[in-house]
């Protein structure tokens, strides 16, 4: 058994990352578990877009020494604040120049266990070794939580899958596929399918798709002065959206997290509804198959083929015969789904599933916090985007810099992150 470390961090994605810059910089003990950017690399197909603009989607370091725009400066890849989105392998590119520079010891490993101990937890990993850690702090995403429709769920995965299981999708080529869904996910997929050839066709209960608006690329003088003086009062620019109570979510989580619980809770679950990319909408109306208004009835396996029977919001009827449903119907959070917390969950204290946490991003059992999008019901929907970053890295550091013992904190060690700096 290895000796007792200050802090183990779960996971490997912007959140855990952003954070252990935070506590390299702070001289504070950490290792760091996760497969770097991993669901951004396997759980989405090449060609997708980052719907946040691209001055929203940096990770965070205390300097701000490593920020997309630098990356893409050193780099020589085209970049612009808002007027063209970020391709998706640019930032996972990014997302592994910034480990390497502020968590280059992640080490490469599964949690499979985890359980109160006397110094703090023991975390068991899938390779064996078992960690002994004061504080644990899981930065897990949001792909354990995948929600595929109930009226679907005898289907066998070769018949339905959800969209965060794709990364390429060439083995769709020469199939029928049915996508699910009338976010982000839904149309790009749609649009990338499409675009290769395979056959599909977009179900949504939405009876319209609602789209980005696309940024102007040139505006009149009166509309330069407007966006610099009057616009910030009318509609303050934040990275999740540009209106007052979008700015307060993205900027200012801890307010939310002051509103009683049935006001957070209904933040959460109505805030940000689905949008397409506006980069796509061009590519999906009038080329993909729309079946819009439409609901999932049932769906058998027949002979291969799924049979998907949609009901319209009129009571009128359809089916669709297809190879494959797509699930784009996005994730909601349940704890019960990481197995590795089944020895905490009767003690961890939950709404609705989710953990409920202090200020300081901990939850009902000392020394175990989330961050990410697990913690939407806490701090309202800015978890959900790599521009909420920055919060918990703060926060959490802040908290765990007064808290942990002296003996804790190191100005470096074997597992540490390499120290802030261009």
């Amino acid at each position: 058994m290895s000796r007792t470390v200050g802090v183990a961090i779960i996971g490997a994605g912007p959140f855990a990352l952003s954070l252990a810059a935070y506590l390299g910089n702070a001289g504070i003990e950490f290792r760091i578990f996760g497969k770097t950017m991993n669901s951004w690399k396997t759980g989405m197909p090449p060609g997708m877009l980052l719907k946040s603009h691209a001055w929203a989607s940096s990770l965070y370091d205390p300097a701000s020494s490593l920020t997309l725009k630098r990356f893409c400066a050193e780099r020589r890849v085209p970049y612009d604040d808002a007027l063209w989105p970020v391709p998706l392998q640019t930032f996972i590119d990014y997302g592994e120049a910034f480990q390497a520079r502020f968590a280059p010891n992640v080490e490469n490993k599964l949690l499979v266990g985890l359980q109160p101990s006397a110094e703090g937890y023991q975390a068991t990993f899938d390779d064996g070794e078992v960690v002994s850690a004061r504080s644990v702090v899981l930065a897990v995403g949001v792909h354990s939580f995948k929600y595929r429709p109930p009226q679907l769920s005898h289907l066998p995965s070769e018949a339905l899958s959800h969209s965060g299981d794709h990364g390429p999708l060439r083995d769709f080529v020469g199939k029928r596929v049915a996508i699910l869904g009338s976010g982000a996910s839904a149309t790009d997929f749609a649009a990338l399918l499409h675009e290769q050839g395979t056959d599909v066709a977009l179900v949504a209960r939405a009876t319209e798709l609602a789209f980005a608006t696309p940024p102007r690329k040139k505006r009149s003088l009166l509309r330069r002065i407007a966006r610099r003086t009057i616009n910030p009062l009318i509609r303050p620019t934040s990275g999740i959206g540009d209106t007052w109570p979008l700015k307060i979510c993205g900027d200012a989580p801890w307010i939310i997290h002051a509103l009683p619980e049935p006001i957070r809770l209904k933040i959460a679950k109505t805030a940000l509804g689905p949008l397409g990319h506006a980069a796509f909408k061009q590519r999906v109306i009038g080329k993909v198959p729309l079946h819009l208004g439409q609901g999932v009835d049932s769906a058998e396996l027949r002979s291969g083929k799924v049979q998907l029977r949609l009901v319209a919001l009129n009571g009128a009827r359809q089916s669709l015969e297809v190879d494959h449903i797509i699930a784009a119907t996005g994730f909601k959070v349940d704890l019960r789904r990481l197995q590795f917390l089944d020895r905490l969950l009767p003690a961890l204290r939950t709404v609705n599933n989710a953990p409920v946490l202090s200020a300081n991003y901990e939850s009902s059992l000392p020394g175990l916090y989330f961050i990410g999008p697990a913690t939407v019901n806490s701090f309202g929907p800015v978890a959900r985007f790599v521009y909420g970053a920055v919060h918990p890295a703060r926060r959490v550091t802040r908290h765990l810099a007064r808290k942990l013992q002296p003996a804790s904190v190191a100005a470096s060690t074997a597992h540490h992150a390499a120290p802030t700096g261009p």
